[in-house]
């Protein structure tokens, strides 16, 4: 696929999402950083069909091989808890960021988009047409 210039690079990415877990929220958080951590490179490595509930409990969150998410909610309320964490973060100490990594309502699977010039707003919240990073659902 070829990259369009609203589309940050792979390192781009990797260097947003140290910042990210290198700050307060997430430093003192093992399961958002493992949870943001594993998304990311699923998705960096191709493989969002990868980035299902049973398969983030088991190996980013930790649970064992008998998991069952109609029984056990931790992959939703770990998703809910980092949108809030990433929400505060570009709200606070990632207002100036370049690449906005966010994770959809509904979807595991994240998504990144540059900041428009000007704007402040990551571009993929203000145009229908890129709303996903790789390939997704472009």
């Amino acid at each position: 696929m070829t990259r369009s210039a609203d589309r940050p690079t792979t390192d781009e990415i990797r260097a947003a999402l140290d910042r990210i877990l290198d700050s307060r929220a997430f430093r003192t958080s093992p399961q958002l950083t493992a949870f943001l951590r594993f998304v990311v490179e699923a998705e960096l490595a191709g493989g969002p069909e990868r980035i299902k509930g049973y398969t983030i409990a088991v190996e980013a969150l930790g649970r064992g091989e008998d998991f069952d998410p109609q029984t056990d909610p931790i992959v939703r309320v770990e998703a809910a808890r980092l949108r809030r964490a990433l929400e505060r973060y570009y709200a606070e100490a990632g207002d100036a960021e370049p690449v906005v990594i966010d994770l959809p309502r509904g979807s595991y699977a994240e998504v990144q988009a540059r900041r428009r010039a000007g704007h402040g707003e990551p571009s993929f919240r203000n145009s229908d047409s890129a709303r996903v990073w790789a390939g997704l659902a472009c």
